[in-house]
């Protein structure tokens, strides 16, 4: 499930925020600062902790009961503060271009697209064509594209990709786009056509991607 599905309540939100800004906090604490009962803050934070978002250690105090103390994980960090990256990307790529030309930027996209496909072709190799264009899949849904296949009858693939995590650059930079398309047909080794796009405006990047010719 993408980030962009994760809703918070809005109370759950200041929950999460607070926890940022003050690192380790208790619940009395938290029930404090945001005007709410200890038991809403209990219940907000049981949630948090059952979706991996937060986590609790106990500290002794010089009396009474240790408390238990609350703070982010590393998946709350990664999932629900996203980094703009994109946006350090497309400055590096304006200096390129700015200092090498469209030579420049072609030698990077060339270089990116290498990159991936000696990263991705270990995965894949020694499968057939389906098992590679379902394992194709579940890399880059790893990697955040929030991927799926669909078969069709005359044994080619739909290759659905409904997030870009780069969708900003690619809409200033089509050659990303086009070197995806380059690192698909590689890694399948067939024939791959891009449908649609979500930097031009499409709901999600489609592929089609060919069933190999039988070899003679």
């Amino acid at each position: 499930m993408s980030t962009t599905a994760i809703n918070l309540a809005g109370s759950r939100e200041r929950v999460i925020h607070l926890l940022r800004s003050r690192g380790s906090v208790n619940a009395d604490e938290l029930a404090q600062a945001l005007g709410v009962s200890r038991q809403c803050i209990r219940k907000h934070l049981d949630v948090l902790e059952r979706d991996g978002y937060v986590e609790h250690n106990s500290e002794r105090k010089e009396r009474g009961r240790p408390a238990h103390m609350y703070r982010l994980t590393a998946k709350a960090t990664t999932e629900l503060f996203p980094k703009r990256y994109d946006l350090l990307a497309r400055s590096v790529l304006q200096q390129i271009n700015a200092v090498w030309g469209e030579r420049g930027l072609n030698t990077v996209f060339c270089g990116c697209a290498s990159e991936m496909v000696s990263r991705f072709r270990p995965h894949l190799a020694g499968l057939g064509f389906e098992a590679r264009v379902r394992r194709l899949a579940e890399l880059l849904d790893a990697e955040g594209y929030d991927a799926e296949i669909e078969r069709l009858p005359d044994g080619s693939y739909i290759l659905s990709e409904w997030n870009c995590p780069l969708t900003d650059v690619a809409r200033d930079y089509r050659q990303l786009c086009e070197r995806e398309l380059q690192v698909y047909r590689e890694l399948l080794e067939t024939e791959v056509f891009r449908e649609s796009r979500i930097a031009g405006g499409a709901s999600r990047c489609v592929y089609r991607v060919l069933k190999p010719k039988a070899r003679k």
